[in-house]
């Protein structure tokens, strides 16, 4: 796990150490996601499964698919190396899961706005004292368009194919995915004229540590490390059906006076697999306050929305189709330039969602966060 971390580590380090423009293309790090299909290769069966995360979910090697995280590293004029990686620890039970998903390829451009990229994936996952390694391949096509000041986007289409491994069968993963991404070098985004607000229009990406916890449960808590965050993906994972929710992954900060700040966050995921289709979208709303410097405290409420087919275990009670869960979010943390246009945070946040008979009990989720922010003009 611990190579993983090291490798994404060094990858950002370069793309924020080239130059911020170099012919077609210009360091960037963004967040990608969108609809996946998974399908084991030569089983000759219908066992396809669908798939739809914003921002990108990722349980591979497990269930392969694409990394969420991504950076453009200018190489040549017209060619750009880009990297790819999802990562994440789940402990559940006396059992640690250690999941990691790598991607290299190279990026052609054919003209400014459309491009071509092959290149190689590798997947890891530690469970139980077993580990496995998976190699493949990737090729894509995709169309680049920008957003906003200082925000760029793209809309692409990728497949990527995975080798026989010990433990693991061979797939492929077709997908439609859109990403967002920000320049990751040169001076910070230039502030508008006139503020006076201690914050900036953002949106942003966060994970990190969770720990999760249910109100008198005799089993034992739940623990996720994960880069992007998980948010609500795992309740539309293949480990489900279960209902999981923690802080959404993506968020957005609209300023509200000198000290105050909106900052909605949300993720959303679908599965649709054998004639079962489970949704979740997690929600939650507060109020930043500056309180110093970059110091702040935030407080308000969420909310996790759960559709599945009726009778496919999601719910307690199983004519149920549909379960909303609400609760109250408290945090305190550190907002500062990172690099280029990008911000950065450090908060612990504490979730609380109330208890539910469909579901189950009141769960607690104290949570450390790492996020990124790009600007939002």
């Amino acid at each position: 796990m611990q190579r993983f971390i090291v490798v994404l580590g060094l990858a950002l380090l370069a793309a924020t150490s080239v130059q911020a423009q170099r012919g077609s293309w210009q360091s960037e790090i963004g967040i990608q996601g969108g609809f996946s299909r998974f399908k084991p290769s030569g089983s000759g069966a219908k066992d396809h499964v669908d798939l739809f995360d914003v921002p990108g979910f990722s349980l591979s090697p497990l269930n392969h698919s694409y990394g969420a995280i991504f950076a453009i590293i200018p190489w040549r004029d017209k060619i750009a190396i880009e990297p790819t990686v999802s990562t994440a620890e789940l402990s559940v039970g006396g059992t640690t899961f250690s999941l990691a998903t790598l991607g290299v390829r190279a990026d052609y451009a054919l003209t400014p706005k459309v491009y071509a990229a092959a290149g190689g994936t590798l997947g890891y996952v530690d469970a139980g004292g077993q580990h496995e390694s998976q190699l493949g391949i990737q090729a894509a096509v995709g169309y680049r368009l920008h957003l906003a000041s200082g925000m760029n986007g793209r809309v692409e289409a990728n497949w990527q194919t995975t080798k026989k491994a010990n433990l693991i069968g061979p797939a492929n993963v077709y997908s439609l995915l859109f990403g967002v991404s920000a320049r990751a070098g040169g001076a910070a985004a230039a502030r508008p004229a006139r503020s006076t607000s201690a914050w900036d229009r953002v949106i942003g990406v966060q994970g990190g540590y969770s720990h999760i916890h249910a109100i008198g449960s005799g089993a034992g808590d739940i623990t996720i490390l994960s880069f992007p965050g998980w948010g609500g993906g795992l309740t539309t994972s293949i480990l489900g059906p279960v209902v999981l929710s923690v802080a959404p992954t993506m968020f957005a900060i609209f300023p509200a006076g000198q000290k105050l700040a909106v900052e909605p966050g949300i993720d959303i995921h679908r599965i649709q697999s054998q004639g079962t289709t489970a949704f979740t979208a997690n929600v939650s709303a507060r109020l930043d306050y500056a309180v110093s410097g970059g110091w702040y405290a935030a407080a308000g409420g969420n909310l996790v929305y759960t559709k599945a087919t009726p009778g496919s275990g999601y719910f307690n009670d199983p004519a149920k189709g549909s379960v909303s869960q609400p609760g109250l979010n408290l945090a305190w943390g550190y907002h500062f330039h990172l690099a280029g246009a990008f911000g950065g945070r450090v908060e612990a946040n504490y979730v609380m969602l109330k208890q539910n008979k469909d579901l189950g009990l009141a769960t607690n989720t104290f949570g450390l966060m790492f996020g990124a922010t790009m600007p939002l003009r």
